[in-house]
């Protein structure tokens, strides 16, 4: 029994993630490759939207993802090690037999991904930036600013350093580099190895040592490279006496919180 077009389903889901160090893909739900524009879609993802919530409140917005991982560009490894993290995730959808631009139904970022035997689910936060950020700047004893933004001011150029893994043990490495004291509280950006690309938070560090914040997703060996970025820990202190910019500090640890509420005359 032959079948009209107008019996197949004719719209498709197309899905543009970008990660934050612009790398990214763009695919299609159709079985073939589709174009888009000037975008040229992969058809080897096998992701479709199994929930979608819009609220008209401030929070909770979120589109969810379900499917299995059939893609080169997007492997299971790469999400558990959060290569992805922070990801931009735009879901339009097209006409796959007609000519025409697609239409945007949602952008977000991706939040979190959870994997169950060979299924894979994704959590994008709809939620735009602008909005997670507070409405007005808040006071706290520790500095605001991260290294090296525009309130900061301090030029990272000359603050990060290349290092190779001289011995590993899970998230405590030595390195190549003698003296790392000022790198605790930073980043570490992998450059080689089998997690390349991925950044970790530097937790502490005592001459040739540090110790990562949490256990990479793939073992660390001998000869892995990265890049070592310094890190500040908001003192008012470390920002006089480490870095000398004091004039930028952004915070007031001499405002009173509201520990003050909790004391008694004469404490």
């Amino acid at each position: 029994m032959s079948q009209s077009l107008s019996d197949l389903t004719i719209a498709t889901y197309n899905w543009i993630v970008q990660r934050p160090d612009g790398v990214g893909f763009a695919t299609t739900s159709q079985d073939q490759r589709q174009q888009v524009g000037s975008m040229s879609l992969e058809a080897d993802m096998d992701l479709k939207p199994s929930n979608l919530i819009l609220r008209d409140r401030m929070y909770g917005s979120r589109l969810e993802l379900g499917g299995g991982l059939s893609s080169p560009a997007l492997r299971l490894g790469d999400l558990t090690s959060g290569r992805w993290n922070g990801s931009t995730v735009r879901l339009l959808a097209s006409d796959w037999h007609r000519d025409g631009d697609a239409i945007p139904i949602c952008n977000g970022e991706l939040d979190k991904v959870v994997v169950e035997g060979g299924e894979v689910s994704m959590s994008i936060d709809l939620l735009p930036p602008a909005i997670r950020r507070p409405p007005c700047i808040q006071t706290s004893p520790e500095c605001r600013a991260v290294l090296g933004d525009r309130h900061c001011r301090i030029d990272m150029r000359t603050r990060r350093t290349r290092l190779c893994v001289i011995k590993a043990n899970a998230n405590e490495l030595t390195v190549d580099v003698s003296d790392i004291d000022g790198y605790a509280m930073g980043r570490l950006r992998w450059i080689s190895g089998a997690n390349c690309g991925v950044e970790q938070s530097i937790l502490s560090t005592e001459g040739n040592k540090l110790l990562l914040h949490d256990v990479p997703e793939f073992p660390i060996k001998a000869g892995d490279r990265a890049i070592a970025h310094q890190g500040c820990d908001g003192r008012r202190t470390t920002c006089a006496e480490r870095f000398g910019n004091i004039l930028n500090f952004r915070g007031e640890p001499d405002l009173p919180g509201s520990e003050i509420l909790m004391r008694f005359p004469g404490a």
